[in-house]
């Protein structure tokens, strides 16, 4: 809370939600050799990349090599040992390092005003309208039968029927079995639900089930907790996140194209093959923290410590409102990571009336805001917008409350 003195005595608050934060990042994996006589080990960790809703920037490690996961955006990280191995007792430590901005993304669905048909020789539709295993199975008969019911409500609009299935996720399936992976899909929905990851995967299952393209978004946050949403794509316009668990845990919000911007992505989809060694593939449900192997004469305990560290490197400052007169304020602001142009809208009566609304370019850190009335109390919205792919998203809300002199 601010105290600025003019004539009066006013009261200047700033709240802000969800703001875009950077951090430094360690993420370690350290296995420590009980009683072992290892002969070799691997180790895997997921390797993050920039997309809609992080930088990564300055990625390091500390061994191995960077692979790429067959036909998707993923990478790993692959450290193979068979010298310099930990003895019983000792241990061994795989790190990445690097630097990454977090972006949180609301999008205004009405922005669509033309929803297009798929290009269906596209690498995103054949990629993400694919059956994975047992874990997306469009052939299920729950899921066809959930499915075609739905679309038939939504009157095949791509849209209503995305947002019929994050809704019927959120009312028809509980919050279970939390940490404990990816499922088969029959195994979740004969449990009536799962973690946030398995309920993203009902979601999913069920808009590849009409040939929508759709993903999980696996993310580990900066504090070491996990969540997993999901996206779908809209043709020439781009990926749009859903978060059925969020849905589940609060039924009067609205997480239909929302991403809160707390998670960083460690891999899209789920269902991977990986290669422990060269020429040896293991699928693994979902690429999120790590996977290891070890192989020894004698012995037969080796434990794992998975580690993240975070330490923020860019806080967001709230905007102020300075040169308040009987008529007119001026909004300033730092220069918002990430944003592309801002949008500023000023309410009268604690954000009940809308008096004005302004477009600036991302250039601009202030505006006078005029015509206002005498001893009035007014709030202005200082709105981020980052525009992703042919989407505008918005960012965040800055709140400031004044009252005119």
């Amino acid at each position: 809370m601010r105290r600025i003195l003019f004539v009066y005595v006013l009261m200047i608050t700033a709240i802000t939600l969800n703001a875009q934060q950077s951090y430094e990042i360690t993420n370690s994996l350290t296995l420590k050799n009980q009683n072992c006589e290892l002969t070799k080990m691997t180790i895997i960790l997921p390797v993050p990349q920039s997309n809609n809703y992080q930088e990564i920037t300055n990625f390091k490690y500390s061994s191995g090599e960077v692979l790429d996961v067959e036909n998707s955006n993923n990478q790993y990280l692959r450290d193979l040992k068979t010298s310099g191995l930990p003895s019983k007792g000792d241990s061994y430590s795989l790190t990445e390092n690097f630097n990454i901005t977090l972006y949180p993304m609301y999008i205004d669905m009405k922005q669509f005003k033309k929803i297009y048909p798929y290009n269906t020789q596209s690498e995103i539709y054949k990629r993400y309208t694919t059956n994975k295993g047992e874990y997306i199975d469009t052939s299920n008969p729950r899921i066809k039968e959930i499915s075609d019911n739905l679309w038939n409500e939504s009157k095949g609009n791509i849209i209503d029927y995305a947002r019929l299935c994050y809704e019927h996720v959120g009312a028809n399936y509980k919050y279970l079995n939390p940490n404990t992976g990816i499922h088969k899909i029959a195994a979740i929905l004969s449990a009536g639900g799962g973690d946030c990851g398995n309920l993203a995967s009902i979601f999913v299952n069920l808009l590849r089930a009409k040939q929508i393209p759709a993903r999980h978004i696996v993310t580990v946050r900066p504090n070491g907790t996990f969540h997993v949403w999901a996206d779908f794509y809209l043709e020439k316009y781009g990926w749009i996140p859903v978060d059925a668990n969020m849905k589940l845990d609060h039924p009067e919000g609205d997480y239909f194209g929302y991403c809160r911007g707390d998670g960083i992505v460690m891999s899209e989809d789920v269902y991977h093959p990986i290669e422990p060694r060269p020429g040896q593939t293991f699928n693994t449900a979902i690429l999120q923290n790590f996977l290891y192997w070890y192989w020894c004469n004698a012995g037969t305990k080796v434990m794992a410590t998975h580690h993240i560290e975070s330490k923020p490197i860019q806080l967001p400052t709230d905007p102020v409102v300075s040169d308040i007169g009987s008529s007119k304020a001026t909004l300033e602001w730092k220069e918002i990571k990430g944003a592309t142009d801002y949008r500023i809208k000023l309410y009268e009566k604690n954000g009940k009336v809308l008096i004005q609304t302004k477009n600036v370019k991302a250039t601009k850190t202030h505006i006078s805001l005029k015509n206002m009335k005498l001893m009035t109390e007014y709030t202005i919205q200082l709105i981020p917008i980052r525009r992703v792919e042919n989407i505008e998203t918005q960012m965040d809300i800055y709140n400031v409350h004044f009252k005119t002199v």
